[in-house]
């Protein structure tokens, strides 16, 4: 398939790179999925979804989020509100998805979402620590309101495919021991985090007792395997597809204190904020996939989401419409099994 690489210049000369693999041939009711991949591995690494996505009415876009290759880099100052963990620097990335949508949905004159809000418009789709994108829901303020009044039209879905509990700022019980590349001894640069978390994110994990969704019966120990995804790749796939200088300089303070405090209230404000929930944009659909045998930090994310969503829905606290869907695979499912990985998203769309 061939694919159009564009790059969209937003406000404050902000640049957006991404691939697209245009409209699917004869369909006037098609669905654009907007896709954002996670920390280290780059929007390159999702590509094989193109392949698959026309076949089940879908557009996608995979954009490379900033500080990644034909993205702009944050500035000094910007990585200083990461490290600090000031809400700007979350509203800033919600800030760049509206105003990348809203230049793509008046360039390409994409179908507007249906009455149903099944078919057409466009989900927002996050991989991993890409969900740190659902920022754009988080904050009515982040969009003009003349601006709100059309992507309201058209975005209808928020999908976030194996989604870590950091994203949502989860805290790991006390009592709980578990194996974590970002806090192993045995690894004392960035660097070397990063490579090992490489290998242990993408390894297909065989938990004990999973269904539970309590920590402590899943695989906390594993270190990762050969069996990993990226430990099959070519010495230039892994060079397209990995940036592990971006993700050292704009990732690591994301997953520690004090930016994890500022997750927890975004979190809290894109699902539970009624005030939100009714007036900016009322009719979104979230949808949560999580893999069979990823990682612990990626299967009790979604999990301990759902608990704490049905905790609060029960005592009839108001919520964002929520769906959670298990598929069989690993943390890399839009490498190893696309079409799967598309076919779970399609279901969570049109229910």
């Amino acid at each position: 398939m061939k694919l159009d690489y564009q790059t969209y210049t937003l406000s404050e000369d902000i640049k957006i790179f991404f691939s697209d693999n245009g409209a699917p041939p004869n369909s006037d009711d098609y669905t654009t999925i907007v896709l954002l991949h996670g920390s280290g591995f780059n929007g390159h690494g999702l590509e094989r979804m193109h392949d698959v996505s026309h076949s089940l009415n879908l557009r996608t876009l995979i954009l490379n989020r900033r500080q990644y290759p034909g993205s702009t880099p944050y500035t000094d100052s910007e990585l200083e509100d990461l490290k600090q963990g000031r809400k700007v620097f979350i509203d800033r990335i919600g800030k760049v998805m509206g105003e990348f949508l809203l230049q793509f949905i008046e360039k390409e004159k994409i179908p507007k979402a249906s009455d149903d809000m099944k078919k057409g418009g466009i989900a927002v789709m996050t991989w991993s620590m890409g969900t740190s994108a659902m920022a754009l829901f988080s904050d009515a303020n982040l969009v003009p309101h003349e601006d709100y009044l059309v992507l309201e039209k058209y975005v209808k879905d928020l999908v976030c495919d194996d989604p870590p509990h950091l994203c949502f700022g989860f805290e790991v019980p006390d009592d709980i021991k578990a194996y974590d590349p970002w806090t192993d001894p045995e690894l004392k640069t960035l660097p070397e985090k990063f490579k090992q978390f490489s290998k242990w994110v993408s390894t297909y994990f065989d938990h004990p007792n999973p269904e539970t969704g309590k920590l402590q019966d899943m695989d906390l120990t594993t270190k990762g395997s050969s069996n990993s995804t990226i430990m099959k790749w070519s010495s230039e796939e892994l060079q397209r597809n990995f940036n592990a200088e971006a993700a050292v300089k704009s990732e690591f303070p994301m997953y520690t204190e004090p930016m994890q405090t500022t997750l927890r209230g975004m979190t809290e404000r894109v699902f539970y904020d009624d005030n939100l929930i009714r007036s900016y944009f009322p009719r979104l659909k979230v949808t949560v996939l999580y893999a069979s045998q990823t990682n612990w930090h990626c299967y009790w994310g979604p999990r301990e989401l759902q608990r704490t969503y049905d905790e609060r829905v029960s005592k009839g606290e108001s919520a964002r419409p929520l769906k959670v869907y298990k598929v069989v695979g690993n943390h890399m499912l839009h490498w190893e099994n696309p079409e799967c990985l598309l076919k779970a998203t399609v279901e969570g769309l049109s229910r």
